[in-house]
């Protein structure tokens, strides 16, 4: 699944009970902190959040990223 927006990462939110973005907060910070909430619940779409893509869509940056923040769980 792709979040490639503030639109999409609101309605991530809502599904996963999360926050509304703060006034003015920026939409990478927002975009991690939702991101690190859905980590709990499921750690892949957490990657997608965090990458704005779908996993099949990871180049290799975000492969590494994916599979160092496995490892240090």
């Amino acid at each position: 699944m792709d979040f490639p927006d503030m639109e999409s990462l609101k309605f991530s939110a809502k599904v996963h009970k999360f926050r509304e973005p703060k006034k003015d907060e920026p939409e990478d910070v927002y975009r991690e902190a939702l991101a690190d909430h859905v980590s709990k619940i499921d750690f892949i779409e957490s990657q997608e959040i965090r990458h704005k893509v779908g996993w099949d869509k990871f180049d290799d940056t975000q492969q590494t990223d994916t599979v160092l923040r496995r490892m240090c769980k």
